[in-house]
């Protein structure tokens, strides 16, 4: 895979995974679903051309938790109404055991985001060392920040920014140089030994 075609597709599947959060409700997770293989794909090309096949592995186990953990948060939902429909048949389900069940799952989302987003800043340190992009390092702690402050939904601005910034890091990456037969954005060459003389 080219390296453009790797990071363009990382950062398409960032934006695509982004907007996919707003549409959730609506399209069943398929658009955001669409932009985490998106990043994932652009993640592997990236990780290849860099040599850190961290970037790649963190984002992956990140993606795995995100979306095995939401699929089990979907059907606690289900699960629960369906259990306070049965146990209450012909009546209008008690506000307190529907209030119970929405602030269970709100704290396990929460937890699920703050284990995922721990994989997922992993790799954008990762992209930070590898490419030498400032806009890695900011989003890794934005996003971190929003995981950890998600339960009181200011974290969700947090985590929009950091989204951002990840997005303006992709798009603004360069092809590592091939010095010496290893890869390298930022360093430079050792210098050459000194000559002994004879």
């Amino acid at each position: 895979m080219e390296f453009d075609t790797a990071k363009t597709l990382f950062g398409v599947g960032l934006i695509v995974a982004l907007v996919g959060g707003f549409t959730s409700f609506v399209d069943m997770g398929a658009v955001g679903l669409l932009g985490l293989v998106l990043t994932l794909i652009g993640a592997y090309g990236l990780s290849e051309h860099y040599g850190r096949r961290d970037i790649f592995n963190n984002m992956l186990i990140a993606t795995i938790i995100a979306f095995v953990g939401g699929v089990v948060v979907v059907l606690l939902i289900l699960g629960s109404l369906v259990g306070i429909a049965i146990t209450s048949p012909g009546a209008l389900p008690d506000i307190w055991s529907i209030l119970g069940v929405l602030i269970a799952v709100w704290l396990g989302l929460w937890v699920l985001v703050i284990v995922s987003t721990y994989f997922e800043r992993k790799a954008f340190i990762a992209l930070y060392e590898a490419s030498g992009s400032d806009n890695f390092k900011k989003a890794a702690d934005f996003v971190w920040w929003g995981a950890l402050l998600f339960v009181i939904l200011v974290g969700l601005v947090l985590f929009l920014v950091g989204a951002i910034f990840a997005i303006i890091g992709a798009f603004e990456l360069k092809p590592p140089r091939k010095e010496s037969g290893y890869y390298t954005t930022s360093q430079q060459p050792p210098p050459p030994a000194p000559s002994s003389a004879v």
